[in-house]
């Protein structure tokens, strides 16, 4: 990145067909990585389930093999709901986008805690609160609709160092930045009623937490005239 969530949960519908919009991942913290991400993880693609074939009544009883074990680092793929479209590939790679400025904020949260005075601290905790429930409920409505999350990475490379209070509060405004930008991609690409207000929400609480670590800074203006464009 340049600059670094009991009701049925919503659902990756369908989209607009034009890709030439997508965003990157985030722009606050980039990857550490520089090594270009496996095709079973692709956030431009949507995956699909991996489970094996149901055998047929004949089939020979014997029991077949438990499956293998999945790594520890990757979310189980679960099987679409019977009778559910597929998901859209357009819109399925702007939540897999939003899902990877999840994992960034919360990483950058992390690690400007230490730069913050009490005070300001706990803000930090409570928003850090709020992207890993986001990321956990990005999470879930992926693989309700058996696709495979993208994964966090294991660091970020940030756009300046954080050394003390104010580059860490730059960084956290750059992180709810690249959010409401990734939130806006989806609400843009997709139909569905439950999809479009998880994404209005999303934009809406990274605009709202953006403005308030932005006053903190003294930044004009506050809010930008529309939340989530550049």
């Amino acid at each position: 990145m340049s600059s670094p969530t009991p009701t049925p949960s919503p659902t990756p519908g369908s989209g607009s067909s034009d890709t030439s919009r997508s965003r990157p991942a985030s722009r606050s913290a980039r990857p550490s990585s520089s090594s270009a991400p496996s095709s079973s993880t692709d956030a431009s693609a949507p995956l699909r389930p991996s489970g094996s074939a149901v055998p047929s009544a004949d089939a020979n009883p014997a029991p077949a093999p438990g499956p293998a074990p999945v790594p520890y680092s990757e979310t189980p793929v679960s099987q679409p709901t019977p009778g559910a479209p597929p998901p859209d590939p357009v819109t399925t790679a702007a939540v897999q986008t939003a899902l990877g400025t999840e994992y960034a904020a919360v990483w950058c949260y992390s690690l400007v805690e230490a730069f913050l005075p009490e005070i300001l601290d706990r803000r930090a905790r409570q928003d850090l609160a709020a992207h890993r429930a986001r990321r956990d409920l990005t999470i879930r409505v992926l693989t309700d609709y058996g696709v495979r999350p993208v994964p966090a990475e294991p660091a970020y490379r940030l756009p300046i160092p954080v050394t003390d209070q104010t580059s860490a509060m730059r960084l956290v405004v750059a992180a709810e930045s690249d959010a409401a930008a990734a939130w806006r991609s989806v609400l843009e690409r997709c139909d569905d009623p439950g999809l479009r207000r998880m994404s209005l929400d999303g934009l809406t609480e990274a605009a709202v937490r953006g403005a308030r670590w932005s006053e903190q800074l003294g930044a004009k203006p506050v809010v930008p005239p529309f939340p989530g464009r550049d």
